[in-house]
């Protein structure tokens, strides 16, 4: 089967993501900015090359505000997939592009839509789903708020819907998507949960060096670890204030922050002000593997203080009980409370305070968490299993015979 996903950019995971699945049979072209991109956080580290096909297109910003790939109708007409996959906010294409709807009807495509979901509201309660859960930029400023924004996702929310119509299936990292796609009409058995992994086969042979080299950090029982951009809605911050509480009860506690971005600097003078300087140790950007595994084998528990996802994932694969609040929403298929980790009130830094003391109240049983979340990586959500679901949801869509394939004949 030959499939074209459309992406923003290609992280390392995706990256070794899409080899393995090319390596399981699927014939992979992917379809992505030829210069930059809009659409991936700034600072996420890119790379290029794999076994799959990459083709590189101009991506514009549509009349209708989002990232667009002009030339996908052509590249379709060209590649001939029999499955084409599209994200957020490509697929909106498909609404307002009639071209790409006659391409993949043309070539007799299977169009799937491809989503985390997250911050995506339930069809028909957008006002309720935003005041319960506001959404905010990577700065922290609230976007929903004023008319404006409620009309914005009012439309959005029904050209998502003619979307969905017209695709064969759905692609989902979390088994959120249960909750959410089927108010917008999809059916139970087109939603397809994924999942998300990083490299885990990678990271767990790295994994071997590491338990064989010396510490590159003095030991300590109660060592809390953050690993990611410093980027406001990451709520380093709020981790740091946290951290201050802490400190009264356990002063031997240190955090170590492992990321550069924006707020560095301002969260060291965050810490120098709290007069935590000697407890808390940035260590700015790292992407030699080895190295982080050393900083993960070496933490007590690991914290996400804000948004994120995969960061737990690579947490849990070296054995680290997870903390955690409102992520991406793979956290919620992740971590359970009690078993391999727990959740705090999101924004609450008392509440992750309290969380905190409680893990570094018991070793033994940050000890006992962290093995379960070695367990949960290595029996459920691995790049090996993840693969297999995408391989699995392909062989689902391609039963869709061409011929009377009534999604396509709705194109």
């Amino acid at each position: 089967m030959k499939v074209l996903f459309t992406f923003g950019g290609i992280p390392h995971y995706l990256n070794a993501m899409l080899n393995k699945i090319q390596a399981k049979g699927a014939d992979i072209t992917v379809v992505s900015p030829r210069k930059g991109n809009t659409t991936v956080g700034k600072g996420v580290k890119m790379v290029e090359g794999g076994a799959f096909r990459h083709l590189t297109t101009p991506e514009k910003k549509a009349f209708y505000g989002k990232s667009s790939f002009p030339a996908l109708p052509r590249i379709i007409a060209e590649e001939k997939p029999d499955i084409v996959v599209m994200g957020w906010p490509y697929f909106l294409q498909i609404f307002f592009q009639p071209a790409l709807r006659k391409a993949i009807k043309a070539c007799n495509a299977r169009l799937v839509i491809r989503e985390i979901p997250f911050q995506t509201p339930p069809y028909g309660k957008i006002k309720e789903y935003f005041k319960e859960h506001p959404m905010y930029d990577e700065n922290m400023r609230l976007l929903s708020t004023g008319a404006g924004f409620y009309l914005r996702q009012w439309m959005t929310a029904g050209i998502r819907k003619y979307c969905y119509s017209k695709a064969v299936g759905t692609l989902n990292y979390s088994t959120a998507a249960y909750d959410i796609l089927p108010s917008y009409g999809v059916k139970k058995e087109q939603i397809h949960v994924t999942y998300n992994s990083t490299d885990t086969e990678a990271l767990l042979k790295e994994k071997e060096s590491v338990l064989a080299s010396p510490s590159i950090l003095p030991p300590s029982e109660r060592r809390l670890l953050h690993i990611g951009r410093l980027v406001k809605w990451k709520r380093v911050d709020l981790l740091i204030n946290a951290f201050r509480k802490v400190t009264a009860t356990y002063p031997d506690a240190e955090l170590v922050i492992v990321g550069d971005g924006p707020e560095l600097e301002n969260l060291k003078q965050q810490a120098a002000g709290l007069q935590l300087a000697d407890r808390i140790r940035f260590i700015g950007a790292v992407y030699d593997p080895k190295i982080l595994g050393a900083y993960m084998n070496e933490s007590s528990i690991y914290v996400l203080a804000g948004m994120g996802g995969l960061s737990i994932n690579d947490a849990m694969t070296y054995g680290m009980p997870v903390i955690c609040s409102v992520c991406d929403s793979t956290e919620l298929d992740l971590v359970t409370e009690g078993t391999n980790g727990s959740f705090f009130k999101d924004g609450d830094a008392d509440s992750l305070a309290g969380t905190i003391e409680k893990m570094f109240e018991s070793p033994e049983q940050c000890r006992r968490m962290g093995e379960e979340s070695e367990r949960i990586i290595r029996e459920k959500i691995n790049i090996e299993i993840v693969s297999e679901r995408y391989m699995a949801a392909f062989r689902e869509f391609m039963k869709c015979p061409k011929a009377c394939n009534t999604q396509q004949q709705r194109l």
